[in-house]
């Protein structure tokens, strides 16, 4: 069963102008299209509503293979769209016979002309392969309560691994921010670079303070120290996709 969760993959520079006008259900969750396998981790573990994808993006191998796959899933009750600009930010379903865009902002009178949706190419084996090559290690959960350091102020370490982490944060971090991480350590800091790769705001009734739950992704430098981190600070066993 799908989530009140909507993914959103789009080039970088258009994710703010996404975000603001255009009308997604449910709880926002964006990735730049250069972190396909955070955005494919992410459904598999939300299982959203609705995966919106860069309708530019589509048309490459990469991308193309990237919704073929996110159908593979068959997530019940999930929409797959695909996001283009005409002016304002419009959706449309990912089908061959689709009849064309639906406006997805309020704004204005009048009809809109449609306009046909070019279905995706067929994928070729070896650019599926690279899709897969994507997909993030193993994350542990942290042992006990670890209060990191991020630029804009500090946050809870929930999980990690040598590519990448989730935290809960009271500031605000969004996708595609780079950011230097401080991670206490047995009488030091380890500090890496990382950028965010997605961000969900939450609001629990359990809890006064809304938060965001941000995945990270660090740089390939820092990867054996943040295994021997890894192996002092989380649990032996992986976690598992949330379902």
């Amino acid at each position: 069963m799908a989530s009140d969760v909507t993914v959103v993959v789009a080039d970088p520079g258009n994710m703010a102008a996404i975000r603001e006008t255009a009308s997604l259900p449910g709880r926002v969750m964006l990735f730049p299209s250069a972190s396909l396998g955070s955005a494919m981790e992410s459904v598999r573990a939300y299982r959203p509503k609705v995966v919106a994808v860069d309708a530019a993006l589509a048309q490459t191998p990469s991308g193309a293979a990237f919704l073929d796959r996110i159908e593979q899933l068959n997530i019940a009750k999930s929409i797959l769209l695909l996001v283009e600009h005409d002016g304002r930010w419009m959706t449309a379903p990912r089908a061959a016979g689709a009849q064309g865009v639906t406006p997805s902002s309020g704004g204005g009178r009048g009809s809109h002309a449609s306009k046909p949706v070019v279905a995706a190419a067929v994928v070729a084996p070896a650019a599926r392969a690279e899709v897969v090559s994507t997909r993030r290690v193993p994350r542990f959960l942290v042992r006990d309560s670890l209060d990191i350091v991020v630029e804009s102020g500090c946050a809870h370490l929930v999980d990690l691994s040598v590519l990448g982490a989730q935290l809960v944060s009271l500031p605000v971090l969004r996708p595609g921010q780079k950011l230097k991480v401080a991670l206490p350590d047995t009488g030091d800091m380890l500090t890496v670079v990382a950028q965010v790769a997605w961000s969900l705001f939450e609001k629990p009734q359990i809890q006064s303070e809304p938060h965001y739950r941000v995945g990270l992704e660090f740089t390939d430098a820092a990867q054996v120290a943040l295994e021997q981190y890894r192996r002092r600070h989380c649990g032996d066993q992986p976690t598992q996709f949330r379902r």
